[in-house]
This record gives structure tokens, C-alpha cells and sequence, in this order.
């Protein structure tokens, strides 16, 4: 179908390869980082010049060639709109007149699955030129090809599109969200505190004294079944819903209800380290994880963003491996300080919180949709269960 190339890394130790260096030169993380949805590149992080191509005899891929990772991370295909070349680390499809370069990235995204299980290696997987050859396709007139590539590309730009939408909102919302726990809402006069200019009429009270914490409990694989309450653990506050299972008579204290606040004290920054309002069903609660009771005089909606805006300072005092697995201790959480308005205006604020958070989760939901018709068209149009209406397409070629 079409010939394939791999590609190399020019020595880091000699400078001369990289100076000046106006040639892209691809990594797999140039790829792996592209937003879901983008299959195609015009720049790279690094650059070599024509030094490198001519003393290494790399191969130069000429626009429009599908660059898939082969090495560790498989099947991760793109399509370069300028002249480029590769570590070793991919498998590069030159253009062809038997393909339509599209239509390969989507095959390449829909058979990810069964490329890695044609990699071998001890140190990490790799898919080999030969096995790769050797896979087959079903393959389309190029028609077809272009037809099948046009309805997928469509979908994803509805996806771009949905993603984009989410991350506007969540900047909004994140902007928003500050304003109204420092400045409230309708405040003229303000004070000036260890935490900025708070209204006139608001407390700054640590948190300690907003809530009382209580952990988890620490239940141990003897203690795990198929039956009983759920254990709620760390990844579960991620929307996981794998349980282990508790068969054993609770403490009061470890049981958690749907809508209760929780605080995950040991976690990743930015996923699973910080305030969640639990969203799955009654169970129990694990080990490194707090509930949160909030005091009579404290909305506990309000705290559970109030806890948001302070977790990246929390998280400046954390402990353990910064770059990925977080844990503070208690008085780290209960010493921040927080703008307390009165109860009436905590109200207030949450519900115009809300009506941020129900917009992104519309449009989460939307692209949860989106990739289920991805994918289900992924599955009917490359295996051939549906056929495209093909009219002047044909005609022209």
C-alpha cells in the first residue's frame, strides 16, 4: 500500500545537527500531546538542520505522509503539512496513490489496539516494519476513502470544537469562581487581609474552624469482597466506579452518602489531590481521604469551592513525589485561611457557581456523545458494516 520509513535521533552531543536547526524533527510526544481529535502537524519541539539530514542520511517525509508512533507508545498516527522526519520512534507511511492519508490515520486510531498486540520488546513494545507490512487492511476504493476520511474528520472538529467550548467555560468559571469568594457580590467597601481585600462585612477564619475532618479507614485486601458497601478510594473520586467491597458492620464515621464533601489528601495535583462532592453511590470511605462536616453556620456547597480556591496553595506545601503522588497533613489544610461572607450570600454565590458548573457538564456530556458516534462510525465505515453514498466523487476520479 504504501512503503514505510522509520526514522533516528541525530547525536545530542554534537551541536552542529541541531544549530540553527529549521528542519522539524518529531518525537512521539509531539503527537501524544496534540488535542484528541487533531491529525495534523506543522511544527515540532526540536529542529535539525540540513546537516543532520545529509551526515545521518535521514529520510526527509514530504507533506502528507502519515507519521504513526511505533516505540512504546503505538499507534499514534499524524499527518505532517510540512516537510519533516522522525526519531526512531515511529513508522512513517509515505504518501501514496493508494491511500488516502486521512482515511489511514483514522484506520491506524481505530486498530490501535490490535497494533500493540503485534509489538514485542523486554525494555518496551515496539511494532517492527516487517509485522507492519504484514498487517492487513481493508482497504476501500480511494473514492470511499475520501468519503469514510470526510464523515470522521467532521465528527472530530465537533469534537475540537466541544473541547474548546469546556475549556472556555472552565476559564470563566475558574475567574468567576475567585471574584466572588474574595470581592462577594454588591460589596462597595472592602478590607485589606492577609489573604488581599476581602468585603467590609466578611470574616477571615481559618478552616479549621468551617469544618471538622475525619479519615478514612484503612481497610485491608483480607478485609476486600465481591458484596457490601463500596470502598471509596482515591481513583473512585476520579468517576471510577471499580469497588472493592465491605461486608463488615461500619463505623458511622466511614460511611459517605451521594453529595457529600470529601477531601482527598494524598493524590495527583490537578485529578484526584483536593475537594470532591461525592457523585457515586453509599459506601465506605478508604484511607487517605477526608470527609468534610461542615459547621451549621457554613454552606457546605460554598466550602466545597472555597476548599477549590485554596487547594494550590495547600498543594505548595505538600509532601512526597511533587511531580505526582501529593500528601499533606491535617493542620496544612485546617490553618488556610478563608473569606467568610455571611451564610445568605454563601448561597447566593453557589448558585451562581452552579450555573457555570451545570454548562460545562452539558457540554462534557455533549462530548461524551460525540466520541460514542466516533467511535461507533469508526467501527461501522473501517469494517465495511456501512457503506458510504458515493455520487461525483467517483465521477471524478
Amino acid at each position: 500500500m504504501a512503503d514505510i520509513v522509520g526514522g533516528s535521533t541525530p547525536s545530542k552531543d554534537e551541536a552542529s545537527y541541531w544549530e540553527d536547526g529549521t528542519i522539524a524533527w518529531a518525537t512521539p510526544s509531539d503527537v501524544t500531546k496534540l488535542p484528541i481529535g487533531v491529525t495534523k502537524i506543522n511544527r515540532t519541539a526540536s529542529s535539525i538542520n540540513d546537516k543532520a539530514i545529509k551526515g545521518l542520511s535521514l529520510r526527509l517525509l514530504p507533506p502528507g505522509s502519515v507519521l504513526m508512533t511505533s516505540r512504546a507508545t503505538i499507534g499514534y498516527p499524524v499527518i505532517n503539512l510540512v516537510p519533516m522526519t522522525t526519531n526512531q520512534g515511529f513508522a512513517n507511511f509515505l504518501p501514496s496513490r493508494h491511500y488516502d492519508p486521512t482515511f489511514l490515520t483514522q484506520w491506524i486510531i481505530y486498530n490501535r489496539l490490535n497494533l500493540e498486540r503485534l509489538a514485542g520488546g523486554s525494555t518496551f513494545l515496539e511494532i517492527s516494519k516487517k509485522s507492519l507490512k504484514s498487517f492487513p487492511i481493508a482497504l476501500p476504493p480511494l473514492h470511499a476513502q475520501r468519503r469514510i476520511a470526510e464523515i470522521l474528520t467532521s465528527v472530530d472538529e465537533a469534537i475540537q470544537a466541544t473541547q474548546a467550548v469546556i475549556e472556555q467555560t472552565r476559564k470563566v468559571k475558574q475567574g468567576v469562581l475567585k471574584r466572588l469568594l474574595t470581592r462577594g457580590i454588591g460589596h462597595t467597601r472592602f478590607k485589606l487581609t492577609e489573604v488581599g481585600e476581602i468585603p467590609e462585612t466578611w470574616e477571615l477564619k481559618p478552616l479549621g474552624e468551617l469544618c471538622t475532618l475525619t479519615n478514612g479507614n484503612g481497610f485491608r485486601p483480607t478485609e476486600w469482597t465481591s458484596h457490601g458497601l463500596p470502598i471509596i478510594r482515591i481513583q473512585n473520586l476520579n468517576g471510577s466506579r471499580e469497588f472493592n467491597y465491605f461486608a463488615g458492620t461500619p463505623k458511622d464515621k466511614w460511611i459517605v452518602d451521594p453529595g457529600d464533601l470529601l477531601f482527598s489528601w494524598a493524590g495527583v495535583r490537578g485529578v484526584s489531590f483536593g475537594p470532591h462532592l461525592w457523585d457515586g453511590p453509599r459506601g465506605v470511605l478508604n484511607q487517605h481521604i477526608f470527609k468534610v462536616h461542615s459547621c451549621s453556620e457554613v454552606d457546605k456547597f460554598w466550602l466545597f469551592f472555597a476548599m477549590t480556591l485554596v487547594t494550590t496553595r495547600i498543594e505548595s506545601k505538600a509532601h512526597g513525589f511533587k511531580a505526582s503522588l501529593l500528601h499533606v497533613h491535617k493542620s496544612e489544610i485546617t490553618n488556610q485561611l478563608i473569606a467568610v461572607p455571611p451564610k445568605p450570600e454563601q448561597e447566593k454565590i453557589v448558585h451562581r457557581l452552579n450555573a457555570l458548573s451545570e454548562a460545562e457538564q452539558a457540554s462534557r456530556e455533549e462530548l461524551a456523545s460525540l466520541k460514542e458516534t466516533k467511535s461507533a462510525l469508526l467501527s461501522d465505515l473501517l469494517s465495511g458494516q456501512k457503506r458510504v453514498f458515493i455520487d461525483n466523487l467517483a465521477a471524478a476520479e
